[in-house]
């Protein structure tokens, strides 16, 4: 735990530092800013991973919110097909 503190207190150092002297604006940029964008999208990208609304599977009318969450969950870990929202659903299984 205080490793990941002290992580954390050295990215305004690394990010602000100016001790290098021999880099021009490209190498302050490709080792500055280059770093933060990539922490940013990562984070970005991790948050939407564990987001709610990952998939939305078909669910009947009739489900309460707790349902339609569990029934998200189980299409997102199992194999699950698209259909298009403007085709509708067979009802023979092997045509599914």
């Amino acid at each position: 735990m205080v490793d990941m503190l002290y992580a954390i207190t050295l990215v305004p150092t690394v990010l602000l530092s100016t001790l290098r002297s021999d880099d021009d604006g490209f190498d302050k940029m490709n080792y500055k800013y280059t770093v933060a964008l990539l922490i940013l999208f990562s984070t970005i990208t991790a948050t939407k991973q564990f987001d709610d609304d990952r998939i939305e599977c078909w669910s009947r009318a009739n489900y309460i919110k707790p349902y339609v969450d569990y029934t998200n969950q189980i299409c997102y870990i199992s194999s699950t097909y698209y259909i298009d929202r403007n085709k509708t659903i067979p009802t023979n299984i092997q045509d599914r």
